[in-house]
């Protein structure tokens, strides 16, 4: 009991959501576990368990117990309750769905919503359900049909390869009031004439939840849909979307991989990826030249030969298929908190009005994107020298969590904490069918990559683009309401055939 309270405890602590049944076959995988040893907190509380525990044996084995065996009557008695328990749980499985992952519900008439309440009543989300929007698709398909036709990507009939890079954590820092810093200018941040749309991006977690940005972004759908399955989409829902960008990219003849910082199993990961429809999950291990590296799959994946390797992925693939299109999707992982409060302070940070730990752990937060950046630049000089025509994107994640208040920001916007910001570029010609995206919704990404690409959209894509350029980018903050209810009425629904049915 005690360890599945700290389990618990933890898991909202750093993931900002609930323990669930879902999550306890995750326990059991040693991957999820490397990440333990990053977090000083978390690996000194198991040891103090550990020493508890072991106190705890040793008084039992220490102490005679003359225990009297439960008699016939008191066995009934408690294998009714059981039941009785059970039977309550069951009816209530929908009432007490939102109060598994909320502080402020009170749990009916017991009024605790402790991690074992909430652990009883989540095998409810276990129950996988689309979701159902009243609103009538008329509307949209009214407003799609009245769009200008999208002006074809000029690509020479080539189908370019396509690379998808997930920054961790990364939040260009320029946006945050620090006056008197000087940051460096990054190509990272910076556009440039190969650039075909950048902005800022909202995202729909903050300080973590990777895998939250990660489904949106690979099945264009957006995880507050889901109600209290929210925390659970990637790994619940994602693999039962019929319509999402690997299978769109499948169905144009691409060869789709994806490049993990971290060992396949962490956190699912890998088998979500398979659901979506990807042909190979790869780390840095499957290199030859890096797997002679010590350390696990997240201290080898260093953001430099990160982009060094997914550069060597994509030479070797245009090398032994020249005609086939690669898509590569891959995450960076090292500019995750924790940030260091002991960094040395650096870029003018010292002279910015913020608390000196906070301006040492910006400046390890700024160190980490030179290396990414760096990265970032061996990637893209192998993309613009190819002869074959490519395409490629990177995003923030989210932003970091500095166990401290942030910078206040120098926009203005609902939800600060939860933009990064994006871009795409490519060494050929192309434009998107509107003529700026200074503010983008991450659902909206796999519509920009399907549109630049030229690749033949679906019924689904196709709904996806319109939106897009209907409310410039935005989703659930689009002013037209009835027009988002529509749109989601259209995507949900029966013809669109989003979810494989059971």
């Amino acid at each position: 009991a005690i360890f599945l309270w700290s389990v618990g405890e933890f898991k909202f602590k750093y993931f900002g959501n609930r323990l669930a049944l879902l999550d306890l076959p995750f326990l059991t995988e040693w991957a999820n576990w490397a990440i333990v040893w990053r977090y000083p907190l978390v690996w000194k509380s198991l040891l103090g368990f550990g020493v508890l525990m072991g106190a705890v044996l040793g008084a039992g084995v220490a102490i005679d117990r003359r225990l009297t065996p439960l008699g016939q009557r008191a066995r009934l008695l408690m294998l009714a309750a059981i039941a009785l328990w059970s039977a309550f749980t069951v009816t209530h499985r929908k009432a007490h769905l939102w109060e598994v992952f909320r502080d402020d519900a009170d749990c009916g008439l017991i009024h605790t919503c402790g991690v074992m309440a909430r652990l009883v009543y989540s095998y409810s989300v276990i129950e996988f359900e689309q979701p159902l929007p009243d609103g009538d698709p008329a509307l949209f398909q009214t407003r799609k049909s009245a769009l200008d036709a999208v002006p074809p990507a000029a690509v020479d009939a080539v189908t370019p390869d396509v690379v998808v890079w997930l920054n961790e954590s990364t939040f260009d820092p320029r946006h945050y009031l620090l006056p008197g810093a000087r940051l460096p200018r990054l190509n990272l941040f910076e556009r440039s004439a190969l650039t075909r749309a950048a902005g800022l991006l909202r995202v729909h977690t903050y300080g973590g939840k990777t895998w939250l940005s990660e489904f949106s972004l690979l099945t264009g759908l957006v995880p507050d849909d889901f109600g209290a399955r929210r925390s659970l989409a990637f790994n619940a829902v994602a693999p039962n979307t019929q319509h999402n960008l690997p299978r769109l990219m499948k169905a144009a003849g691409y060869h789709t991989v994806v490049l993990m910082p971290t060992a396949k199993h962490f956190y699912g990961a890998g088998r979500t990826y398979q659901g979506l429809g990807f042909d190979e999950v790869l780390t840095l291990r499957d290199f030859p030249e890096y797997d002679g590296i010590k350390g696990d799959e997240w201290d080898i994946a260093e953001s430099p030969r990160l982009g060094e390797a997914a550069a060597h992925l994509v030479e070797r693939h245009r090398a032994t298929h020249p005609t086939q299109p690669l898509f590569l999707y891959l995450l960076s992982v090292q500019e995750h908190a924790p940030y260091s409060s002991k960094t040395p302070i650096a870029f003018g940070l010292e002279k910015a009005p913020i608390k000196r730990t906070l301006a040492a752990r910006l400046t390890d937060y700024q160190n980490r994107f030179i290396k990414l950046d760096a990265g970032l630049t061996r990637l893209e000089a192998s993309l613009k020298a190819s002869k074959h025509p490519a395409l490629w994107l990177w995003f923030g994640d989210h932003q970091a969590y500095f166990e401290e208040d942030a910078p206040p920001y120098s926009f203005d916007a609902a939800d600060s904490r939860d933009i990064t910001q994006f871009q795409v570029r490519s060494n050929y010609p192309a434009r998107l069918a509107e003529s700026a995206t200074p503010f983008m919704d991450i659902a909206f990404l796999p519509s920009i990559v399907s549109e630049l690409a030229g690749l033949p959209e679906d019924d689904y894509f196709a709904a996806l683009s319109a939106m897009r350029r209907l409310c410039a980018g935005r989703l659930d903050e689009c002013e037209d309401r009835p027009l988002v209810q529509s749109f989601k009425g259209l995507i949900y629904s029966e013809p669109i055939g989003m979810f494989a049915k059971p």
